[in-house]
């Protein structure tokens, strides 16, 4: 049966302290191209930290008992900046300007071709969370997670009472 109202995260889940430069990112406006010096972890170790930061979002969502898990936004520095910058046909190296909000020139995506997804526009673990969810998600999480087989344990006990 159907719940009438599905819980889930709205926004994004923070990101620990260990991961971004909260300093960094407070004092500016939200970046539209990559900002690589927001992050704490190396580049060699960059995609590995993200990996683990989203682990432990969805676990924690779990734990919450949501029924709808995200990723929790583990991977962006700002809420536009990560899927524009994933696309075919925008040169990331090599941004344009506009004026931000504050009329200062900001760097931002330049478009050199046709926009087109890739590979690099959906999170490399979305396909691992999709083959072992079953649950609704916007973002797949892993069924060995401790959060998960607790809430299928009690969901059993409150079926047999």
């Amino acid at each position: 049966m159907a719940k009438l109202f599905p819980t889930t995260l709205v926004g994004s889940y923070p990101q620990p302290d260990w991961l971004i430069d909260r300093k960094k990112l407070a004092g500016r406006f939200p970046p539209r191209v990559r900002a690589k010096e927001l992050w704490r972890v190396g580049a060699d170790w960059l995609d590995e930290a993200q990996d683990d930061a989203t682990l432990i979002a969805i676990r924690d969502q779990e734990c919450a008992g949501l029924d709808i898990i995200t990723d929790g936004e583990q991977r962006r520095e700002s809420y536009s900046n990560r899927f524009a910058t994933a696309l075919e046909g925008v040169d990331v190296d090599n941004p344009g300007t506009a004026l931000d909000r504050s009329g200062h020139p900001n760097p931002v995506p330049r478009i050199v071709g046709k926009i087109r997804r890739n590979s690099r526009s959906r999170p490399a673990m979305y396909n691992s969370y999709a083959r072992t969810r079953t649950a609704p998600s916007r973002s797949r999480c892993p069924a060995h997670s401790p959060c998960h087989s607790r809430r299928r344990t009690t969901s059993t006990r409150a079926s047999k009472r």
